[in-house]
C-alpha cells in the first residue's frame, strides 16, 4: 500500500508517541516534530507507510541517544500475554475447529500495536475473534496448503502478538502437520513495539521454531532490504504466514501467494479492503 495523504497525520502522531518515551523535554519533543515534518515534506508518494516510519522512528532514536524508546513496554506486552496462554490454549482446543479458532486468535493479537493506534483493547480483539462469527475467507484455501507444507515461513510483527503466534504453531502442528518445520523471521533492529532477535529469545520462541532476523529494520518487509537467507527462504517455504498489517503493506502484490493476518487498524487500510475498522482479515 502506497503512502496516502492520511498517513502524515499517523505518521506525526506516532512521532511525538515516540519522542515522549524517549524523554520528557518538551523542546525535544518539539524538535522531533520539527524533523518529521521535514521529512514528510520530502516522501516520495510511491514509497510504502512501514518505509517512511523507518526514517521517521531512526530519527527520534538518534536525536535522543535512545536505542529503543519502546523496551519497556516490548517486554511488558509480551509478559501480558504469557499470563493468559493456558486460556489460549483451552479455548482453541475446546473449539468446533481448533486451527480456525487459533488463526482468529492469532489475528486478534495483532491488535498490539502503539504505531497504528495510540491505544487499542486486547480484551476486546480477543472477545471479538472467540465471539464474532464474520468469516475469514481464504481460511479454507490456507488449510489446504498447510496439509500439504512442510514447513513454514512466519513473519512476525508485534511484541504480545508474537505470544498469540506461538499458539498457533503449537496448534499447526497438533492439529495438521505434527512434523512441522517453522521458521519465525525478526525484525533486525529495534522499530516501535516490533519482534527482534531478543524478544524473541526472552520468551522462548527458540524452543519452538528457528528464529531468523530478516534484515529488516522497519515496521514491514520490503524484499530488497532483506537478507539473502531471508529471501531465500521466503522463495522457497511451502507456506508463507506474514502477520500485521505493516507486512501487509509492504508485501502486497509480491509474486509468490503469501497468507496475511491482521487487523485493518486504521481509516486508510479499511477503506482499501472495504471493510469495518478492526476487523480481522486473512487475505
Amino acid at each position: 500500500m502506497r503512502y496516502l495523504p492520511e498517513c502524515h497525520v499517523c505518521a506525526m502522531r506516532q512521532v511525538l508517541d515516540a519522542a515522549r518515551l524517549a524523554g520528557d523535554d518538551a523542546s525535544f519533543h518539539h524538535r522531533c516534530l520539527q524533523e518529521a515534518a521535514r521529512l514528510l515534506a520530502e516522501v516520495p508518494l510511491d514509497m510504502t507507510p512501514p518505509e517512511v516510519g523507518e526514517g521517521l522512528y531512526r530519527m527520534v532514536r538518534e536525536l535522543s541517544g535512545v536505542p529503543d524508546p519502546f523496551e519497556r513496554q516490548k517486554r511488558a506486552q509480551n509478559e501480558a500475554v504469557l499470563e493468559i496462554v493456558p486460556w489460549l490454549r483451552d479455548t482453541i482446543y475446546a473449539a468446533e475447529d481448533p486451527l480456525l479458532m487459533a488463526v482468529r486468535l492469532a489475528i486478534a493479537g495483532n491488535v498490539v500495536d502503539p504505531g497504528a493506534q495510540a491505544s487499542f483493547d486486547l480484551e476486546k480483539s480477543v472477545l471479538e475473534a472467540t465471539t464474532g462469527r464474520r468469516e475469514l475467507g481464504r481460511f479454507d484455501r490456507f488449510r489446504e496448503r498447510l496439509e500439504s507444507a512442510g514447513d513454514v515461513l512466519l513473519i512476525a510483527d508485534n511484541c504480545g502478538e508474537v505470544v498469540f503466534d506461538m499458539v498457533l504453531i503449537e496448534t499447526m502442528r497438533r492439529e495438521v502437520r505434527g512434523e512441522l518445520e517453522v521458521t519465525v523471521a525478526v525484525r533486525s533492529a529495534p522499530i516501535i513495539n516490533d519482534v527482534t532477535l531478543k524478544e524473541a529469545l526472552a520468551i522462548g520462541l527458540d524452543r519452538l521454531a528457528r528464529v531468523l532476523p530478516s534484515g529488516s529494520e522497519m515496521p514491514g518487509t520490503v524484499l530488497e532490504k532483506t537478507t539473502e537467507e531471508f529471501r531465500r527462504l521466503f522463495e522457497r517455504a511451502d507456506l508463507v504466514i506474514s502477520k500485521g498489517q505493516g507486512n501487509w503493506e509492504t508485501l502486497e502484490g509480491c509474486e509468490r501467494e503469501v497468507f496475511f493476518m491482521f487487523q485493518a487498524k486504521c481509516p486508510a487500510v479499511a477503506a482499501v479492503n472495504d471493510c469495518p475498522e478492526g476487523t480481522l482479515l486473512l487475505l
